[in-house]
């Protein structure tokens, strides 16, 4: 759309706690004097990405920050540089009020809007006397009405606001955004970030940050409205360019060439145009190949959301990539007289603090592909469910993956700002949690979608052993647990709002058939058991005593058969839920531990999955769990793996999205399960643990680590000649203690090794 003017105004723990200590402290203290619902905000049009210039002039300084915000996205360059190596900045949250209904169904949540700056230090930039800042906008989820889930979510058109501290000795100047500000259209005259961008190369303009550029018939800013929200320093990670890969041609047609990059996966293909002046490149991508070798669009939105970019009026020579945006894919098809130099993969940086491999080849893959999926669903410091169709915030999603994020990678500060997206949507008069955090429509459910206002702060206390966490959402977690009071029945969460999804399980492989209430109702449960752990925490009485023993009672009285022994008929995982809430007997619990031994295959959906891996692990069936995770019989990993995946699926079956983390939240049983790695009840931060790893027939080498708060926990067996040899690498700040055979050992710092002869 061309614009049009508008006229409206590692020692990986200690290096990552230096890492977190650095985001954290505090800087000068320039910035924190400014007021910025006082600085201007301005707007180019109706543009879609507009280019907007400054000159300003600095007498001798000593040092220059800016604090910046373009929304939905900015790039900033100064004196003809660009500032930094982050892309897709700043970080996604719930801008501002709409103005308008959000939903298609009844929906009347009062939202805490928030704005996410970025601040960079800029004194290598600038120079005495004449300078130029220049600023690229984009869309990004701000302006996005291309992709509607469920009604009106858009915001506005791109804005601006930045401020510029350039300090010498005592004093300081400011220069700001204003009204003195020129703008016009970019080189990108369409960018949706589910859809892909359309560049002019004639309008690209190299030098419009330099000083003395000629910005003769440029248009004056408009104002636009500042937004009515807190203003917040972006903490966490930006989104970069984390590495690349080198794609192969696979198949050459009359119009077009086709490549396969080699693996699932997020950002863009870097093209070179290999033609003369003047002509036009197109590149579209998807997920997977039709079996005539064409792109298939099936899992990644079908024919209605094709990602594809587009390059026309292009000189020789020139490279080709899309700028505000990442695309989901593996394969992709290239129009025009152009070869790509690359693959460059972009998601928000979060460094892998984790590691694992084994002698068996489905669990080495269930590892690498959890990491990649998740690693991939990472943009705009939200954790989101798909890379390509929806690229939402599913509290759902994320409630259920999030302990294992913390594991396996350093990600304390994403799931900071996460809880506080998720806290950001909550009803303040009802204690509604919206399935999507930030909001962007998207259905779910009132327990295994909303309490991730419980879950997620919990996980992060035990990870990291922050309990101000704890403090500041305290109020949010009772308001939900009432919020499920008011729509149960009889004991049951029977309810979400009027006219809304009220989910239970979700992707199971059959169609579901175990009843929402009660899965709604364990999540009710257990997000109360969480509470009462809280409140000892935070030394507060805890107010759901009799409430939790009556719904647990009943889910016994609506759903046990007694004279089966199972729960809702045993359907789906139904018993493993009951058993994780201390419900049933030893007699149920070798039940379900015959029948998926002899089943050989998973029956769950995404909750069932990782609740069943649990029960088996915690209860001692870890070969049981054991052949379950490494079974190739559908539905299963293997199976999922022998299709030549890279990354997890959305459905067992892979019909719909083949970049879904969810079914990889029991990847943590590698670590907690097999390997044993295990906090003590009342430890966070991995600082007390006890080390009790599992040997399994199928199983004889295997090892693996994690970086926690407290430091490094590496772990590994190798069974050969009827003995088996224990390996622990421990941080200096850990206190921790290895069991086997049912006795227990000192561990000290360091290396540890434990050798035993195996009975036969």
């Amino acid at each position: 759309m061309v614009c049009e003017k508008s006229g409206a105004a590692v020692q990986v723990g200690k290096q990552l706690a230096a890492r977190i200590d650095i985001v954290m402290k505090v800087r000068s203290d320039v910035m924190e004097r400014i007021d910025f619902k006082q600085i201007q905000w301005v707007r180019g049009g109706k543009c879609e990405a507009p280019y907007m210039r400054k000159e300003f002039t600095v007498k001798q300084f000593q040092k220059a920050e800016i604090a910046i915000c373009g929304l939905g996205l900015f790039q900033l360059f100064i004196n003809g540089k660009r500032v930094s190596d982050d892309v897709l900045v700043p970080a996604w949250s719930d801008y501002e009020d709409r103005g308008r209904p959000r939903l298609l169904w009844p929906i009347n949540d009062t939202f805490t809007h928030r704005i996410y700056y970025v601040r960079y230090d800029i004194t290598s930039y600038l120079a005495e006397g004449k300078n130029a800042i220049g600023i690229v906008l984009g869309n990004g989820m701000y302006n996005q009405r291309v992709k509607t889930l469920e009604g009106d979510l858009w915001y506005n058109y791109p804005k601006l606001m930045f401020a510029i501290a350039v300090g010498s000795g005592a004093d300081t100047e400011y220069i700001t955004s204003d009204q003195s500000i020129k703008w016009r259209q970019s080189h990108i005259i369409e960018n949706n970030i589910y859809i892909g961008e359309v560049h002019d190369f004639t309008q690209k303009l190299l030098d419009f940050s330099l000083p003395g550029f000629d910005d003769t018939g440029w248009e004056r800013v408009d104002l636009a409205e500042t937004p009515n929200g807190e203003f917040n320093e972006q903490r966490c990670p930006t989104d970069k360019r984390i590495r690349s890969l080198k794609p192969v041609l696979l198949q050459t047609r009359s119009d077009s060439k086709i490549y396969d990059c080699g693996e699932n996966t997020v950002g863009w293909a870097k093209l070179k145009y290999t033609g003369p002046d003047g002509g036009r490149v197109k590149v579209v991508y998807a997920e997977e190949l039709e079996s005539d070798g064409s792109l298939s669009f099936a899992t990644t939105g079908g024919e209605e959301q094709i990602q594809q970019d587009q390059f026309i009026n292009v000189p020789a020579g020139s490279i080709c990539e899309p700028e505000f945006t990442w695309h989901g894919y593996r394969y992709f098809q290239v129009y025009g007289e152009a070869e790509p130099e690359e693959c460059v993969i972009v998601h928000t940086d979060l460094p892998v603090t984790s590691t694992f491999s084994s002698d068996s080849d489905v669990l080495n893959w269930l590892y690498q592909a959890t990491v990649n999926t998740f690693l991939c669903n990472v943009h705009l410091g939200v954790p989101s469910d798909c890379p390509h169709r929806e690229r939402l915030g599913y509290t759902g999603d994320g409630q259920l993956f999030c302990d294992t994020g913390m594991l396996l990678a350093d990600s304390r500060l994403l799931y900071e700002k996460w809880i506080q997206d998720i806290a950001d949507g909550q009803d303040p008069d009802t204690g509604h949690v919206q399935h999507t955090a930030p909001f962007a429509g998207g259905g779910g459910g009132p327990g295994g979608w909303g309490c991730a206002i419980v879950e997620v702060p919990y996980q992060y206390y035990r990870h990291y052993g922050d309990k101000s966490i704890l403090e500041k959402y305290y109020p949010n977690m009772l308001k939900y647990i009432d919020y499920l009071e008011l729509r149960s029945e009889n004991g049951l969460v029977v309810a979400e709002e009027p006219g809304g999804w009220c989910l239970g399980d979700w992707c199971t492989p059959d169609p579901i058939a175990i009843p929402e209430p009660f899965i709604n109702t364990y999540f009710y449960v257990k997000s109360m058991e969480q509470i009462r752990y809280i409140s000892e925490v935070l030394d507060k009485p805890f107010p759901f005593e009799k409430r939790l023993e009556m719904v647990k009672q009943a889910l016994i009285d609506h759903y046990y058969d007694p004279d089966e022994n199972s729960f809702c008929g045993s359907i789906q995982g139904a018993d493993v839920f009951a058993l994780d809430l201390g419900l049933g007997n030893q007699e149920l619990l070798e039940k379900v531990a015959q029948k998926y031994s002899e089943a050989e295959c998973f029956d769950t959906g995404i909750f069932g999955t990782d609740v069943l891996i649990k029960v088996l692990f915690e209860n001692g069936y870890a070969q049981t769990a054991f052949d379950l995770l490494t079974s190739e019989k559908y539905p299963s990993f293997g199976h999922i793996k022998n299709q030549g995946a890279t990354t997890l699926w959305e459905y067992w079956d892979g019909r719909k999205s083949h970049n879904h983390p969810m079914f990889g939240a029991c990847t943590k049983y590698l670590f907690y399960g097999l390997l044993g790695i295990k906090q003590k009840p009342n430890s966070t931060g991995f600082k007390d643990v006890i080390i009790a790893p599992v040997l399994v027939k199928g199983l004889e080498k295997v090892s693996g680590a994690i970086t926690a708060a407290a430091g490094k926990i590496a772990v590994g067996y190798g069974i050969e000649d009827g003995r088996v040899e224990f390996t622990l690498e421990i941080g200096s700040d850990i206190r921790a203690e290895f069991r086997f055979k049912d006795k227990t050992f000192p561990v000290k710092p360091g290396v540890n090794t434990f050798d035993f002869e195996l009975s036969s």
